[in-house]
């Protein structure tokens, strides 16, 4: 009889999803005590949550593979998205175009169309499977994510431009290409800094400065100030589920979003911040395990590129968090309030359920 490839759903990939996205409700909750205009945004995010996973099962139907030989329809796609954005995209910021409002909720286009660039990029590297691919590809896929990168930046979007970088590294690299052209791009690319540093906005410029020096503008670091505040006050067990002092009196600022680390440090001491980094690792092994069980390059590179995608913005934020890094606008994957990003976190678990319920010839 024919064996359904439902039973290679990974359920414990979901099941540390579904968990991380009921965390990130719960301390939305907390998060927006006292803030009349936001009290509805963990309703919000459970009902992006519920609407994330429903297309995640949806996304988990259809075979990678048919993806495979869309990858320069895909891509096309994904430049449209990113110059739509710049062309018709808002914000309350001065001249940044990163969001398109659809019926007054706010969509972040450069998201979903990563998504996009991991299916397109996964079928070039493939191309030459089972070698590693050559110099005609790399140097394809090195223009093919210089644009889309660019394109992001100039929104302006430095952090989720890096985002995009880091992805296709990490896929190059888990591809198998020689090392020697990764290299010689680190090169290029250090000596393309200058350059970049003449490009980037005020502002960008600015929290990097505010990073080396934090004492140069205060009212700057005040936030990162509030955050390690916020981390240090918790102690071992935490102030409390919705009583964490910084966070219940507003001294920390975009509780919510960027800064959603620290409410949990403080409320739910050390050991609660422990107990979620452990749900991320789960979900990083899970992750892996996929990976090195898929039967392609394709679906190994998928599951990789996802993978990327989730954990550099966890590490961007963990270190924004703890003052470690400059600020930046990635979210805390599953926490963090926005449901376009949650949502789109999902669509890219569900393309790793496709692999991972592909991993084997289906059996009769």
């Amino acid at each position: 009889m024919r064996k359904s490839p439902w039973q290679y759903f990974d359920w414990g990939l979901f099941i540390i999803a579904a968990i991380l996205a009921m965390v990130g409700v719960a301390m939305i909750y907390s998060a927006t005590q006292g803030s009349e205009s936001l009290t509805d945004q963990w309703r919000k995010q459970a009902i992006y949550a519920a609407i994330g996973i429903v297309i995640m099962f949806l996304v988990a139907l259809i075979n990678y593979r048919l993806l495979e030989s869309l990858q320069w329809p895909l891509y096309i796609l994904t430049l449209g998205i990113l110059v739509f954005t710049l062309i018709f995209g808002e914000s309350e910021i001065g001249n940044v175009r990163r969001f398109i409002y659809i019926g007054g909720t706010s969509i972040q286009p450069a998201f979903p169309a990563l998504i996009l660039f991991i299916i397109s990029q996964a079928g070039l590297l493939a191309r030459n499977a089972p070698n590693p691919p050559e110099i005609q590809e790399f140097i394809v896929s090195m223009v093919m994510m210089g644009a889309a990168a660019l394109l992001v930046f100039r929104q302006p979007n430095l952090s989720t431009a890096t985002l995009y970088i880091a992805t296709w590294g990490v896929m190059m690299f888990a591809s198998g290409i020689k090392l020697l052209y990764l290299e010689g791009i680190g090169v290029v690319g250090l000596m393309a800094l200058p350059l970049l540093w003449t490009n980037m906005d005020d502002y960008m410029q600015d929290r990097i400065f505010n990073f080396l020096n934090p004492e140069s503008d205060p009212a700057a670091y005040y936030n990162r100030q509030q955050a390690l505040i916020s981390i240090g006050s918790g102690g071992l067990m935490g102030q409390g589920f919705a009583t964490g002092t910084q966070s219940q009196l507003h001294f920390l600022r975009v509780r919510h979003t960027d800064f959603i680390f620290s409410v949990i440090s403080e409320e739910m001491g050390f050991i609660g911040a422990i107990l979620l980094l452990v749900l991320f690792v789960a979900l990083l092994w899970r992750l892996l395990h996929i990976a090195a069980s898929a039967s392609d390059i394709t679906g190994k590179l998928i599951v990789v590129g996802v993978t990327t995608y989730i954990f550099y913005q966890f590490l961007i934020n963990l270190g924004m968090n703890l003052s470690l890094l400059p600020v930046a606008g990635l979210p805390l994957p599953f926490i963090s309030s926005g449901g376009s990003s949650l949502v789109i976190t999902f669509v890219g678990l569900g393309l790793v359920e496709s692999v991972a319920m592909r991993h084997k010839h289906l059996e009769f």
